[in-house]
């Protein structure tokens, strides 16, 4: 006993922390000393970052390219989305293009409401007959009105919803047997 006594030398410095006490002691080389060291930092930076400690680095990395994916496939989603909704308003403008009525040389002019605002938009008269009978629609892209037949109108209305159409809403002529205004007719032609 007396050679284990004589062999083990007591720490002087109490305030020497557990790792120079084990240097000291010979029970950990320097080598496991910095390992040490590296694991604790890593772990109190995991912390700080908000990672799971007890996740693997290997984890992690499948985690985070599971996480990327996902966001892609949600961006890649929605630009498809995007490129739809602007193919069909190409198909649109193609087919109104393609099927407008000339209303450049139009002398009478037919109001209608756009959100909130009444727009102006000069036809000749037969067309502004047909509009008010909804023979005929005004359809309204990016700003610029256009007449067309109301055949295309609802072809239109089939395909999008992002595209303005403005059509007569025409009321049956069954009149009502107490309207004491029976007798006279409104010219669906009325001008405002």
């Amino acid at each position: 006993m007396v050679e284990f006594a004589a062999n083990f030398e007591p720490v002087k410095d109490s305030m020497a922390s557990l790792q120079e006490q084990l240097l000291k002691a010979g029970l950990a080389n320097e080598k496991q000393a910095k390992q040490a060291t590296k694991a604790k930092k890593k772990k109190s930076r995991d912390q700080r970052k908000g990672v799971d400690v007890g996740e693997s680095a290997a984890d992690r990395a499948v985690r985070e390219k599971q996480q990327q994916a996902e966001r892609s496939k949600a961006l890649n989603a929605e630009r498809d989305a995007q490129q739809q909704a602007k193919a069909l308003v190409a198909q649109v403008k193609q087919m109104v293009d393609g099927c407008k009525l000339d209303i450049s040389a139009g002398e009478s002019a037919y109001n209608f409401v756009d959100g909130k605002a009444i727009k102006k938009l000069y036809v000749s008269e037969e067309q502004v007959g047909l509009l008010s009978r909804g023979s005929l629609v005004i359809v309204g892209i990016e700003g610029l009105y256009s007449v067309v037949p109301a055949a295309v109108g609802k072809r239109i209305e089939e395909r999008t919803d992002k595209v303005l159409i403005i059509k007569a809403e025409v009321q049956e002529d069954s009149p009502d047997e107490d309207d004491p205004y029976a007798d006279f007719v409104i010219p669906d032609d009325l001008m405002w």
